[in-house]
């Protein structure tokens, strides 16, 4: 799988993105799945928080799920390895991209 990522993981940064995928991601914003691959990637319009941004999942894992938010791009590219919230919830939300969720766990 292609990563730049630096090879780290803050496991409270990484709990905390969680808990606030679960409380608010999943229960306040709206995800909405495009129906067209782009560059082979599946892409989620994330809604409802203070800005819109948009999550795109590989649907055979040749790359990391990423995601427009400040936080992908700086603290969690560097605790959690990219996972924001939003990547999160897309994959807690989405049941053929929960596997995925493990590149957050290993």
């Amino acid at each position: 799988m292609e990563d730049s990522r630096i090879d780290s993981l803050n496991l409270k940064a990484r709990d905390d993105r969680f808990f606030r995928a679960a409380e608010s991601v999943l229960k306040k914003y709206r995800i909405c799945r495009r129906d067209r691959l782009e560059d082979g990637f599946v892409v989620f319009d994330v809604t409802g928080g203070t800005q819109d941004y948009v999550v795109r999942v590989h649907p055979e894992w040749l790359a990391n799920p990423d995601c427009t938010c400040p936080d992908a791009a700086q603290r969690a590219r560097v605790c959690t390895r990219g996972y924001c919230k939003h990547i999160i919830g897309v994959l807690l939300s989405n049941e053929e991209f929960r596997y995925q969720l493990l590149e957050a766990f290993l």
